[in-house]
């Protein structure tokens, strides 16, 4: 089984929502992440109709100008009325986003704290410069989370794109770190951390289509291509990877009780 945990059907053309859906063949699940409100909705109708998509629902950096109350209002409602809802996100920090951090970080404690109301993991967005990593080198997201929980088990910090000395404070934690499409990439702190990342800690997602292949954009059937790369750069199997991104994935997001 092949698992991507974070793609956004959701963003795909309707064509390419349709070739994923009829492609499938009972060989992999999608963790189908959306970015705003209406992505949301888009999400769980497609969650409803396929057994092989999850919904992750999540509200982006980028959409910081259309949040209010009312949004919301609304994301609680479809967390308390959903049955294949296996996480909050993508949510975090995003220094290129056109609202402030200030914001950002207003909008990202307002959905953890539907997180703890819902028992649900939280699945991180982080992209920082050097005004976003406090002195001493500590993530700003980190120092965040340490804010508004008490255990990583349920955190996913979904397209790591950051070298050894960032991996090794989300794996002091106990988080889950989330490998994407930009393996591909002749990146060594990328692939130096996928290296150095545990199995048990391990999951892998396309990003797509947003995680592009050179210029093309990707499609959540390229996650292939991330699982050939990892096993390469870990010298393990593709089977090994398989066996222990399913439980992982399993186990974070409680997949069987989603049916």
């Amino acid at each position: 089984m092949l698992v991507d945990t974070h793609c956004h059907i959701n963003s795909l053309s309707q064509e390419q929502k349709q070739a994923v859906f009829d492609a499938v063949k009972g060989d992999h699940i999608f963790i189908d992440s959306s970015i705003n409100l209406q992505t949301s909705h888009d999400s769980l109708t497609f969650s409803q109709w396929y057994p092989f998509v999850y919904s992750s629902l999540g509200f982006h950096p980028f959409s910081g100008e259309e949040y209010s109350s009312e949004v919301f209002d609304e994301y609680d409602r479809l967390f308390e009325t959903n049955s294949k809802i296996v996480a909050i996100g993508e949510i975090g920090l995003d220094y290129k986003a056109p609202i402030s951090i200030e914001k950002q970080e207003e909008i990202f404690r307002n959905f953890v704290g539907l997180s703890y109301r819902y028992k649900l993991p939280i699945v991180i967005h982080n992209r920082f410069n050097e005004e976003m990593v406090f002195k001493g080198g500590s993530l700003h997201i980190v120092n965040l989370l340490n804010e508004l929980i008490t255990s990583y088990e349920k955190v996913v910090f979904h397209c790591f794109s950051y070298g050894p000395h960032y991996l090794e404070q989300i794996l002091k934690k106990g988080a889950m770190v989330s490998f994407s499409l930009n393996t591909l990439r002749d990146n060594k702190k990328i692939i130096e951390s996928l290296k150095e990342c545990p199995l048990k800690n391990l999951l892998f997602e396309t990003d797509s289509p947003y995680m592009k292949i050179k210029k093309d954009h990707s499609t959540p059937f390229d996650i292939n291509k991330v699982y050939e790369r990892a096993a390469e750069i870990k010298n393990v199997s593709v089977e090994l990877l398989k066996e222990a991104v399913y439980a992982n994935a399993q186990e974070v997001f409680s997949l069987e009780e989603k049916v």
